[in-house]
């Protein structure tokens, strides 16, 4: 209450660093587990902002008159910032505020229970897979989507991009200009179990692969682990060896996209260039073509969900949204003359 009223009458300047933890709690004679009580209940309702972790806690100014909190869960890559982006808009326009956590995974549940003690109205995933929540805590897992066999729970949400649509709409748009001899590389594995056969958007490659006449697209097409740039000089070695003729590489992601270009690099081959290279996400700064799943968007329409259940909890609404993907920068696709 103390800490509240200074807030509220000024004491602690807008934008300032508010005090540790560990120097409010000796200030108040409590212990330090308490006092992050007291700070997440002050960021809660609207007082505070928390930082990255490591990154302290931020004085917001005297308190708006939020309606309530949001916990937002995620590792904060540049596509999980996309998202966050889209939540904090739709939050602000609807006056709630924003709590950012990037907990380790064995941390997940401790700190969701911290959160929902400090008052949240629900929680936001990126990248978690489904984490376990309280039942009346509403959780919606964003660039996601249920994995077969997902039982449906009244608070259990799931917003992805149509990332099915978008790795057909990708391949179509390669065959328009006029590419045959085409390699797939995947090395994303993103809220997949491994048990999977394929991610949607290669199950899209295949699909628009089958209806042109393609009929080798398995064998054309490389599963490795992410982010090695071992395994994508091994993939350039055996299958442009294996497939001489091929003049474009379509990978599941942009992160695998620039994983592709570094291993062409230091194998003297150029990709993009020579062989023609496209990615899938929007978030990488090579000259290809990729496929824009409106992270933003997911982001906006999972905060607009979860204020939908806080202030009507009897509401009904799909437990699993798609958002439509776009292509972009097309015109980078070489076309091949046949």
């Amino acid at each position: 209450a103390e800490l509240k009223e200074k807030l509220e009458q000024g004491c602690y300047p807008a934008g300032s660093k508010f005090p540790s933890e560990s120097r409010l709690a000796e200030q108040f004679s409590v212990n330090k587990m308490t006092m992050n009580k007291i700070v997440s209940r002050l960021a809660g309702d609207g007082y505070l902002i928390r930082g990255i972790r490591g990154a302290g806690t931020t004085v917001a100014g005297k308190n708006a008159g939020t309606l309530g909190s949001i916990a937002f869960l995620s590792p904060l890559s540049p596509y999980a910032v996309r998202i966050l982006q889209g939540v904090y808009t739709e939050a602000k326009r609807q006056n709630f505020s924003v709590i950012i956590e990037t907990p380790a995974v064995d941390e997940i549940f401790q700190r969701i229970q911290m959160l929902q003690s400090s008052g949240i109205c629900g929680v936001i995933s990126v990248a978690y897979g489904l984490p376990a929540v309280p039942e009346n805590l509403p959780l919606f897992c964003v660039d996601n989507e249920p994995f077969p066999g997902t039982i449906p729970r009244n608070n259990l949400y799931f917003i992805d991009s149509d990332n099915y649509l978008g790795g057909i709409q990708m391949m179509n748009e390669i065959f328009r200009h006029g590419h045959r001899e085409i390699l797939l590389f995947c090395s994303e594995h993103p809220n997949t179990p491994f048990s999977a056969s394929k991610a949607p958007r290669v199950c899209g490659f295949h699909q628009a692969m089958m209806e042109h006449g393609v009929k080798d697209f398995e064998e054309r097409t490389c599963y490795l682990a992410p982010e090695s740039l071992e395994d994508a000089k091994t993939f350039l070695r055996v299958f442009l060896k294996k497939y001489p003729e091929t003049t474009l590489i379509a990978t599941d992601s942009d992160n695998s996209a620039e994983t592709i270009h570094a291993a062409a690099l230091s194998l003297g081959i150029e990709c993009p260039g020579k062989i023609a290279l496209t990615g899938f996400g929007n978030i990488t700064n090579l000259p290809i073509a990729s496929v824009d799943q409106h992270p933003e968007r997911q982001g906006e329409l999972a905060a607009r969900g979860l204020i939908e259940k806080f202030h009507h909890p009897e509401t009904s609404f799909s437990w699993v949204q798609f958002v439509e993907a776009s292509l972009v920068n097309t015109e980078l696709i070489p076309i091949i003359l046949n």
